[in-house]
């Protein structure tokens, strides 16, 4: 007996974002292979909070601004995945710890199967996060995770996708 592929079926692969170029590249990869094998995508971004020690007010109008650039910076992302797959994303914005808060958003949605993330040479920051992560695997992360190489042409995402 055949299951029919609808959005409360149907698996999805979660890209986690932020506003770099390898964002983008994850972003494309996903898409391409997304459109390829039929599969619906939500678009992550993390906001970290800020460490700076903050009158209220100015703690919440920080909060806000962040707030807005991450939506800016999810709309963005979700027309150029429409554009590619024909469908439109779903869109999350979470606030925390990175590497806690993608644990978190794959724990919740049983439906995610991959998690896609861009790795750039030489950063940091990106590769605790993918380090945090990949010590999870097999504990409480039971999912793939794909890392995009940032320097992936158009033709080699195709091909590989």
């Amino acid at each position: 007996m055949a299951i029919e592929n609808t959005p409360h079926t149907q698996s999805k692969y979660l890209v986690c974002v932020d506003a770099s170029d390898v964002s983008r590249k994850a972003l494309r990869f996903a898409c391409i292979k997304a459109r390829k094998r039929g599969i619906l995508l939500d678009i992550l971004h993390v906001i970290t909070p800020s460490d700076i020690q903050a009158l209220q007010g100015v703690a919440d109008v920080m909060r806000q601004e962040a707030r807005e650039a991450a939506e800016s910076l999810l709309q963005s992302m979700a027309d150029e995945a429409s554009t590619i797959t024909g469908i439109v994303p779903t869109l999350l914005i979470r606030e925390g710890n990175p590497g806690e808060q993608i644990l978190a958003q794959t724990l919740e949605d049983y439906y995610t199967n991959m998690v896609v993330l861009g790795v750039s040479p030489g950063s940091n920051s990106g590769m605790r996060v993918i380090n945090w992560l990949t010590s999870q695997s097999g504990k409480k992360l039971s999912i793939p995770m794909m890392l995009v190489p940032g320097n992936l042409t158009d033709e080699q995402m195709e091909e590989l996708a």
